[in-house]
């Protein structure tokens, strides 16, 4: 008896080890698809600073400046000096060849050297790389606020693609289930078998629009990811964010002269300009200063020598004025690049306001007539066909003429929105802060 009960009692600890396993991978896939469904929408906002943040190009520009903020400390210190260690007057032929205590003249000797540069050069090369520093500054917020915009695009091309796919899926439910209805109205003679067949026609080009637009989404996705990784994976939210785009004319100038590419391209003519100011700085001259002490042999005097050098710009016309030209015109350079970008810049916002314009004037379209004018239609066919009046197949040209300007209207609104992120990205870095979804 009691072996009867060991041999159940270990047969059930055998069973409940081997399912183990099994119920700890049921455990997790059942975790894993909860957390998945628990998953938060992921709004614009957070996208934009998701992207942003622990964005290693932007990180780069900050070690560029501080780097450059490095150099420009030691720009602005004086030349090491320099240790001295030599033989002078040593014989090396007749008699006395390499002999060091037998010439009058021969000495070993140590001295310390020092090149002194004039503080208006060491200055002005410290503030060439101070305004480089402050240049990396304005370029890192040019590209968060390009990165704003990429992201926001990529984040607009896969919620339409989402949405796109949304609905193909309600259609080809729909015509799924329609289909079943039909086919069990053949034999009562309410259905011809042709509407099934022209059914199965519509269901399945459906089908193809929707792996397409699977397709599509995937690839936005993916673009996405660029930015936020695995965060791409996350559901949008069914609706567009209200992205305010209200600027007057004035005020849109001014915001335009406040982007930082036209910042950056300024700091661009601060560097060219100390370039000019170091240029200028050539024309004063270095010196050094040497102190040198001798050891003679012992029945003679040591000796110390001091020595001073001095630079001698004798061809300043063909040297150091040349250098300051070139520096002046490379000023004039930066100048014009400056408004070559702000001609580009003006020139993106007037096709941003014209996108935006068509596409207000497209959506009010679409909201007075179009839609209601396809919605009226559907609902008139239907009751045909409730009425034994018209075929199910011109219900389902109706419903998809539905559809295809539901997807319209959808791409509309999607491209309101890209011009909308467009004159965000012209006029106001803190457009997208805030906006939900």
């Amino acid at each position: 008896m009691n072996k009867s009960w060991l041999g159940k009692i270990l047969l059930a600890a055998w069973c409940l080890l081997a399912a183990l396993p099994a119920y700890a991978e049921q455990t997790t896939m059942q975790s894993l698809a909860q957390d998945f469904a628990a998953q938060k929408n992921l709004t614009l906002t957070e996208a934009i600073q998701l992207a942003t943040q622990n964005q290693p190009l932007l990180q780069s520009l900050d070690d560029a400046a501080a780097a450059a903020r490095e150099a420009a400390v030691a720009e602005g210190q004086l030349p090491d000096p320099k240790l001295k260690l030599g033989v002078l007057n040593l014989p090396i032929n007749h008699g006395d060849a390499l002999n060091f205590n037998r010439d009058d003249m021969t000495m070993t000797t140590i001295g310390v050297m020092q090149e002194v540069t004039p503080s208006q050069k060491r200055e002005a090369a410290s503030n060439i790389l101070e305004a480089e520093a402050q240049q990396f500054h304005t370029e890192q917020a040019a590209t968060a606020r390009s990165i704003q915009r990429d992201v926001a695009l990529a984040w607009l091309d896969t919620h339409e693609a989402q949405r796109k796919t949304t609905l193909y899926q309600r259609l080809a439910d729909e015509m799924d289930a329609e289909r079943k209805v039909a086919i069990s109205r053949i034999s009562s003679g309410a259905a011809q078998a042709n509407d099934v067949l022209r059914l199965d026609r519509e269901l399945s080009m459906t089908k193809d629009k929707l792996l397409t637009t699977q397709r599509d989404e995937r690839r936005a996705r993916a673009g996405l990811a660029r930015w936020i990784g695995e965060a791409s994976l996350r559901p949008l939210p069914a609706d567009l964010p209200d992205l305010p785009t209200a600027l007057n004319g004035e005020q849109a100038i001014v915001e335009l002269e406040k982007h930082p590419l036209l910042e950056n391209a300024r700091y661009g003519e601060h560097v060219a300009s100390s370039e000019v100011e170091r240029a200028k700085t050539e024309r004063l001259q270095n010196w050094s200063w040497e102190v040198m002490y001798g050891k003679r042999r012992s029945d003679l005097s040591d000796m110390v020598t001091l020595q001073v050098a001095i630079d001698l710009p004798w061809d300043r016309a063909n040297r150091q004025d040349r250098r300051t030209a070139e520096k002046i015109i490379l000023v004039e350079k930066a100048r014009k690049l400056t408004e070559d970008r702000r001609r580009e810049l003006a020139a993106e916002l007037e096709s941003a306001k014209a996108d935006w314009d068509l596409a207000q004037a497209r959506e009010d379209e679409h909201q007075q007539r179009l839609i209601p004018t396809v919605q009226a239609r559907l609902e008139l066919t239907q009751a045909g066909y409730a009425a034994g009046k018209l075929t199910l197949a011109e219900v389902w040209e109706a419903r998809r003429g539905l559809i295809d300007v539901e997807l319209e209207h959808w791409a509309i609104l999607a491209d309101r929105a890209r011009a909308a992120i467009q004159l965000g990205y012209l006029l106001n870095s803190n457009q997208f802060k805030g906006s939900q979804p």
